[in-house]
């Protein structure tokens, strides 16, 4: 079955980030109490930066830090737990102590792998609060996130980004 395109433009992704941002800052979270932390930096990247400016508190930038996540055809192996280990390791003093929450953010979850995994790692190594966020997530993924700009179908649709090129990753 060919899955149809959900195609995604700069203006429906800067639509979900206003939506998003007003909400987080309706929760009361801001660069005071919370570091922002991109899941899968290669597709997350406009998500993160534009979070980390948005919670801007006080004249201070939120916090953030991004890290990298398998792809589809990939598991979390030594290299990615390694890295994900360092990254939280060189940046835990802008959490840890103050005892900010910690906001995974990503473009798109899909089938939730990630997410679990990053998730249970951070609760087993830190007693900071952990919520996440994506623009979309797939109604069937695994994993279900705090905060969701939209809702799509995996089964029927074909999640992709205006910035997005075709990679190999996902010829499963």
């Amino acid at each position: 079955m060919n899955r149809k395109l959900k195609y995604v433009d700069f203006e429906s992704e800067l639509r979900l980030l206003k939506s998003l941002k007003s909400q987080l800052l309706k929760n009361g979270l801001h660069a005071g109490n919370t570091v922002i932390i991109t899941v899968s930096t290669d597709y997350s990247s406009v998500v993160g930066q534009y979070l980390r400016h948005a919670l801007t508190h006080e004249r201070e930038i939120c916090d953030g830090f991004g890290i990298d996540a398998p792809y589809p055809d990939e598991m979390w192996d030594a290299r990615y737990i390694s890295a994900l280990k360092g990254a939280l390791a060189n940046h835990q003093n802008s959490f840890r102590e103050n005892n900010k929450v910690l906001l995974l953010v990503e473009a798109g979850v899909i089938r939730g792998g990630n997410y679990q995994f990053v998730t249970n790692h951070l609760k087993e190594c830190f007693n900071n609060k952990v919520l996440t966020l994506t623009l979309y997530e797939n109604k069937d993924s695994a994993f279900k996130s705090d905060y969701v700009g939209e809702y799509y179908d995996n089964t029927t649709e074909d999640l992709t980004f205006w910035w997005e090129e075709e990679n190999k990753h996902w010829d499963l």
